[in-house]
């Protein structure tokens, strides 16, 4: 029981970092893609229909981890207090200055906030990428490695999911920053974990060297991968791959934590009880996000409705 709560925990975590994390990634590259303020607008209507559903999985991923390890909740709380409100303020500002850019018709009002959503994306990613390097390493400056490492692959995988749904205008530049970036982002993802175990530790004591190197060597080729799909505009393969890339770090993370979260799980009543309420609700998310995708799956057009 305590392993399937575990695996379920990973798999939300999972899916909200790889559907919120093109969400971040087109903040990050926002003007960088859009030189004028309609052009950025379009791009939050690229991201604007997936975007509130995807922090569904951080919630549940929440209440999973409350429910199910409230032991490694409450460790969590105390030993990374600051690091969790400063994400959580992060995390505000970035969604604020999606809501608020087009609130009124003036030009430095959306500059502003199109700033900020700029700075606030950078700083969630760096944040996402501390968070996974605190987790593999405890705080120390690894998690500055993780953060340089998260920044990167988020604007990647930003950039990637951009070309399959921009115009064709817009595209070109997206593809342009894929290309340029998915290499590099190969190159950190297999480094990271290598380093991390040959000098800090990682994943334990208990595990052999092959296991980040195959992690991390995984996740690198499908970037690199995704490097030659996006060359070719196979840009829903190379989606697929940059997600594969995410995967690969939190499978990463869970074979970390996994022994620590089994030690700090709730009893079995609890997690029957827990269970239940999984059994109803988690298909009819599942369902939701599925409309979401097969209804918005279509590049973004002049007929598209645009949102924020």
């Amino acid at each position: 029981m305590d392993l399937l709560w575990i695996i379920l925990l990973m798999l939300f975590l999972n899916l909200y970092a790889v559907t919120d994390g093109f969400a971040i990634g087109v903040g990050m590259l926002l003007h960088r893609m859009g030189r004028t303020s309609e052009q950025r607008r379009t791009l939050l209507t690229v991201i604007g229909p997936f975007f509130l559903g995807n922090e569904v999985w951080l919630v549940v991923a929440g209440g999973v981890l409350a429910g199910a390890f409230p032991l490694a909740e409450a460790r969590l709380s105390e030993g990374l207090y600051l690091m969790v409100v400063a994400g959580l303020l992060i995390w505000a500002s970035r969604d604020a200055s999606i809501w608020f850019r087009s609130r009124l018709a003036s030009v430095r009002w959306r500059v502003a906030w199109d700033r900020v959503l700029n700075v606030a994306s950078v700083a969630f990613a760096a944040f996402w990428g501390a968070a996974v390097g605190a987790a593999l390493h405890g705080t120390g400056p690894f998690t500055l490695v993780w953060a340089t490492v998260a920044v990167v692959l988020l604007a990647a995988h930003g950039a990637v999911f951009a070309a399959l749904r921009s115009p064709a205008e817009l595209a070109v530049d997206a593809q342009a920053l894929a290309s340029r970036l998915l290499g590099p982002a190969a190159v950190l993802l297999a480094l990271a974990p290598l380093t991390g175990f040959l000098i800090g530790g990682l994943p334990g004591e208990s595990l052999p060297l092959a296991v980040p190197v195959a992690v991390g060597g995984a996740g690198a080729a499908a970037l690199w991968t995704a490097r030659t799909a996006v060359r070719a505009e196979s840009y829903g393969r190379a989606v697929a791959l940059t997600s594969t890339a995410i995967t690969s770090v939190t499978v990463l993370v869970g074979v970390r934590l996994g022994p620590e979260l089994a030690q700090a799980a709730a009893g079995a009543e609890s997690l029957r009880v827990l269970g239940g309420f999984a059994l109803i609700l988690l298909p009819l998310l599942a369902g939701a996000q599925v409309w979401m995708w097969r209804t918005f799956r279509q590049r973004v057009d002049a007929r598209t409705v645009l949102f924020f």
